[in-house]
């Protein structure tokens, strides 16, 4: 039993932190020709770069539908909160408004996180792109005819941190009407508002340093083989 509880703590634990470190090889360009481009026929080079080429615009499609997935999130967040705020349940039930301020948090810097995360695997077949497309089509998409511009998946990026940052003003606001900073104030906080905070603090330290981590180590991987069986027909 005391194993099980140690083992239950421990998973608990290491969800939201996480030592696993990288174990990952650094590649020089030639590295990299040796690879991809080196005794490969052009076929086999074209092959690599129209890949690369349809994940980068994959990538690109999916960044969009995640942050219309976000957006609704939001929407559907700040709807409640103003819906609250302005009816009777805010007077008797004031703690309601605390936790859709913790849902229009966790779900606004899980948006920002997401955003890095999608902007990484978009530059990741942009490299690809750059690195084969010499050998295609010449260098078409790092030939570009404005050395300045607005990067529009930027711009989400900063939108989605302001959007962090109301939601923080918006849960200190809360404990400045429902707190005095006295023995006697902290005691009269509804423990479902602690609760709340904790577990926002949990789940946002779980996506910063533990289970949301993409860590692109070595893998271990099992194999198992599922029993298959023929039944002959019976005479």
């Amino acid at each position: 039993m005391k194993k099980k509880v140690i083992k239950y703590i421990k998973m608990f634990w290491e969800f939201a932190f996480t030592k696993d470190t990288e174990e990952m090889h650094q590649m020089s360009e030639d590295e990299y020709k040796a690879v991809f481009i080196k005794d490969r026929t052009i076929e086999q080079i074209k092959e690599t770069y129209n890949k690369s080429w349809a994940a980068k615009n994959f990538e690109i499609e999916l960044y969009w539908k995640r942050a219309n997935y976000f957006w609704a999130f939001q929407i559907a967040s700040f709807a409640g909160y103003f819906s609250i705020i302005g009816s009777n349940a805010y007077t008797t039930n004031p703690e309601v408004l605390y936790f859709v301020v913790c849902i229009g948090f966790i779900t606004s810097i899980a948006w920002v996180f997401t955003n890095k995360g999608s902007k990484t695997w978009q530059r990741h077949w942009e490299i690809h792109v750059d690195m084969l497309e010499d050998m295609i089509s010449g260098p078409l998409y790092k030939s570009v005819t404005s050395p300045k511009s607005f990067s529009v998946s930027k711009i989400n990026e900063i939108v989605s941190r302001f959007i962090s940052t109301i939601w923080i003003l918006l849960a200190i606001k809360y404990f400045l009407e429902h707190l005095t900073f006295n023995y006697t104030g902290w005691r009269n906080v509804n423990i479902q508002v602690w609760l709340s905070s904790l577990s926002v603090l949990y789940f946002t330290c779980a996506m910063i340093t533990g289970y949301g981590r993409g860590r692109f180590g070595e893998r271990k991987v099992i194999f198992y083989k599922r029993k298959f069986k023929v039944i002959s027909p019976s005479n």
